[in-house]
C-alpha cells in the first residue's frame, strides 16, 4: 500500500467514474483499474463495485475512504512539517548568553528572532564565553551570545556591537560633582570589577587602560553579575565598572556617570560553528545584527 494507490483510490471514490478518476491522476485507465486492483488484493477485500455503467463503494470502501483521507492528510503533515524544520521554521535553538548580555542585548535579539520564528522555541543558558567555546565545540549550544575575540578558530565569530563602560558611584562620594569621569579618577579608589573568567581580554584590558592613565587598578571585589556589582557599591564597597546605560539598575544610593576619553568597551558578538549555519541560526544572527545596530 502506497500513497499512489491511496490517492487514486480516493479519486475513485470522489468521481465514481474510472476514466474521470484516471484523468484526475495524470494516468490512463487500465493503470487506474490496476491500482484499485492491487489495494483490494493487499487489503483482501472488495473496495469497489463496478460494472460498464456505474462504480460505488462498498460498505468497507467507505470505511477505508475516511482512513485513505486521514492518512494522506498525515502525509501531508509530516512532509511540510519536515521541510519546515529543514527550513528552521519549527524546533528549538539552544542559546548560550553572557550575564552581561542577557541585560545590555539579549531581550532585543530575542523578541526579533520570535517575531520572525514564532514556532522556534529559545532555551537560553547563562555561560562565561569561554564555557560557550567549550559548549558551541560539544554541541550542546546551537548559536553563543558572547564578548569576542575568541580562541576556537573552528568557531565563527561575528561582533555585532560595542557597549561603553560606565561607572556606578555610592551616592556622597566626591566624584559624583563631576557630570563625566575619566579613567585617571579611579586612582585610589577601590573598585568592584566582573571576574576574570567572564572576559579574560576585557578584564585585562581595564587594567591596561588604566596603567595607561598612570595607575594601577585598586580592585577591592570581583562581582556579577551587574546587580551584585551595583550592591556592592550602594554597600559603599568600592566604585563598579557596569556595561553601558543598559545596566544602570535603579537603587537607593548609586549614582552613575558616564566614562570620556579612553575607555574600555564590552564587545558584543555572536558566535557559531564555522563549517555551517542551520537556517534558525542564521535568523538569530540577523536578528542579533539588527538589535544592536537599533540600540547605537
Amino acid at each position: 500500500m502506497d500513497r499512489t494507490g491511496l490517492e487514486c483510490f480516493v479519486a475513485l471514490a470522489e468521481e465514481l467514474h474510472f476514466s474521470r478518476a484516471a484523468e484526475r491522476c495524470h494516468i490512463s485507465q487500465p493503470a487506474m483499474s490496476q491500482q484499485i486492483l492491487r489495494l483490494e488484493r493487499a487489503l483482501d477485500v472488495r473496495l469497489a463495485h463496478r460494472n460498464k455503467r456505474s462504480v460505488s463503494l462498498t460498505r468497507a470502501g467507505e470505511v477505508f475512504l475516511a482512513e485513505a483521507r486521514k492518512v494522506l492528510r498525515q502525509m501531508d503533515d509530516a512532509a511540510a512539517l519536515t521541510l519546515r524544520t529543514d527550513r528552521g521554521e519549527v524546533g528549538q535553538l539552544t542559546v548560550g548568553v553572557t550575564s552581561p548580555a542577557l541585560y545590555v542585548v539579549y531581550p532585543e535579539i530575542a523578541a526579533l528572532f520570535r517575531r520572525r520564528l514564532p514556532n522556534v522555541g529559545l532555551v537560553v543558558r547563562e555561560l562565561t564565553t569561554a564555557e560557550q567555546e567549550h559548549a558551541l565545540r560539544r554541541g550542546d549550544l546551537d548559536v553563543g551570545v558572547v564578548h569576542p575575540p575568541l580562541d576556537d578558530p573552528g568557531l565563527a565569530v561575528e561582533e555585532i556591537g560595542r557597549a561603553p563602560f560606565q561607572l556606578a558611584l555610592p551616592e556622597g562620594h566626591p566624584l559624583t560633582a563631576h557630570e563625566s569621569l575619566e579613567l585617571g579618577d579611579l586612582e585610589g579608589e577601590q573598585v568592584v570589577i566582573f571576574p576574570r573568567q567572564i572576559a579574560p581580554q576585557l578584564y585585562d584590558t581595564v587594567l591596561l587602560l588604566c596603567r595607561e592613565a598612570g595607575f594601577s587598578l585598586k580592585i577591592a571585589m570581583e562581582a556579577h553579575p551587574a546587580q551584585s556589582i551595583i550592591a556592592l557599591v550602594a554597600a559603599g564597597l568600592g566604585l563598579g565598572f557596569i556595561a553601558s546605560e543598559t545596566q544602570r539598575l535603579t537603587r537607593a544610593g548609586v549614582v552613575y556617570r558616564p566614562i570620556r576619553g579612553p575607555r574600555p568597551q564590552l564587545g558584543i558578538g555572536v558566535a557559531y560553528h564555522a563549517d555551517g549555519i542551520a537556517p534558525a541560526v542564521r535568523t538569530f544572527v540577523h536578528a542579533a545584527r539588527e538589535a544592536a545596530a537599533s540600540m547605537r
